[in-house]
């Protein structure tokens, strides 16, 4: 997949105030640092603007990190990346009062997909339960476009 051309990205209708419109260019992550953070207390991740998960230590905040694209550019950095082909734009919201980010990725062929990240934590039985999970949903909003998922982890980083 070849980095698109610089095309402004349109804001999302239902967007608040957090937005990130994202012109795609670059493979790795934005150097200006508008990033998308989820978590639940326990753990959390960075998201740049393409829907990639760049930065997480896991299984704590003061863990290893596992995906470290946002400070190893190179090839060796690691990242969770939902692509799709041909990408001209993103845009990139939070769901009102919530810690739910949503990304969603344009083609040149005028097809849409959304990315839906969070970390869950709820209450119940009397505590809080931050359990080490990460949900990325994925689901076409418009047209059939082609997606690649690459889960690359580093270990033993720094």
């Amino acid at each position: 997949m070849n980095a698109p051309a610089t095309t402004p990205a349109a804001h999302h209708p239902e967007a608040p105030a957090f937005n990130t419109d994202t012109n795609c260019t670059g493979r790795h992550a934005d150097p200006s640092l508008s990033l998308g953070m989820i978590g639940n207390c326990a753990f959390s991740a960075l998201v740049d603007g393409r829907g990639r998960i760049v930065w997480c230590c896991l299984p704590r905040y003061d863990a290893d990190p596992v995906f470290n694209a946002l400070l190893d550019s190179s090839e060796n950095g690691g990242h969770f990346s939902i692509e799709v082909e041909d990408l001209a734009k993103s845009t990139q919201w939070y769901e009102p009062n919530t810690a739910i980010l949503r990304t969603r990725l344009y083609d040149k062929h005028g097809h849409c997909l959304e990315i839906t990240d969070f970390c869950p934590r709820f209450f119940r039985l009397g505590r809080y339960f931050r359990p080490l999970t990460l949900v990325r949903r994925i689901r076409p909003v418009r047209g059939a476009p082609r997606v690649r998922v690459t889960v690359a982890p580093r270990f033993n980083w720094g």
